[in-house]
């Protein structure tokens, strides 16, 4: 059975064109990124590309194109570790970037350019577009996992981890891990005596972007599905901060 009418956003958390695992340094003499080769790889820049070309001598092994902030390179090299190329990047200001680009990478496909010295937001425009493609973005993602159909490009890992409060118990069964984001299924169970309703406000941290709930209302000892999506670049960040400490 198809379960309709139970989402909800959190768009207020949502933060445009944040998708990434790696930073990287835009005020560095010579800026450097190993690609992932027969792979999407995502770069987001703290501007508005106005335009990104290549300046090398074997553009046919890669695809390039633009929008908004991010800049998306499909390398496809036969011999990917001999494999170079510079990516010339003009913010909407008109200032250039020299980037340079080898397709030996192993690990991530997806690189934030971090900057001390921009401060440059994104237009009304492209804020607005952004902010309307990861609405429509979350409410596909969430209808095919509440339906149990697969995502494209998203992989299951289950995890079965379980955790208490003084009302409820809950198990997170199993995540779905792809792109940016991070679907999580949980079940919670009604553990008192009495009938609880579930507020998504309650289940609002850091990082979830939406949440879908099987049945809002729990009779005692009831258990329901709850469905959240993540936003990976919390969880980065989140790590990160242990590291520190």
């Amino acid at each position: 059975m198809k379960v309709k009418g139970i989402l909800k956003l959190g768009l207020s958390l949502v933060l445009p064109a944040i998708l990434s695992a790696q930073s990287i340094s835009l005020d560095k003499e010579k800026i450097e990124i190993h690609l992932k080769n027969n792979s999407t790889n995502l770069i987001n820049f703290p501007f508005v590309v106005q335009k990104a070309n290549l300046t090398t001598e074997t553009p046919n092994d890669f695809s390039v194109s633009s929008k908004n902030q991010t800049v998306v390179i499909i390398p496809t090299a036969e011999l990917p570790d001999s494999e170079s190329g510079d990516l010339l990047v003009w913010s909407n200001e008109g200032n250039p970037y020299l980037v340079k680009l080898k397709v030996n990478g192993k690990g991530e496909q997806v690189f934030n350019m971090v900057s001390n010295e921009i401060e440059i937001k994104p237009t009304t425009k492209a804020a607005k577009f952004e902010t309307g493609r990861i609405e429509k973005d979350i409410k596909r993602i969430i209808k095919k996992v509440v339906n149990g159909e697969k995502i494209p490009g998203y992989k299951r890992v289950d995890v079965k981890r379980k955790f208490k409060s003084t009302d409820l118990e809950m198990q997170k069964e199993y995540f779905y891990d792809g792109g940016k984001y991070r679907v999580e299924q949980w079940y919670i169970k009604n553990t008192t005596k009495d009938t609880l309703l579930l507020d998504y406000e309650n289940f609002y941290t850091s990082g979830v972007l939406a949440i879908a709930f099987e049945k809002k209302k729990l009779f005692p000892g009831q258990i329901t599905k709850a469905w959240l999506i993540i936003n990976k670049n919390s969880i980065y960040q989140e790590l990160e901060k242990k590291k520190i400490k």
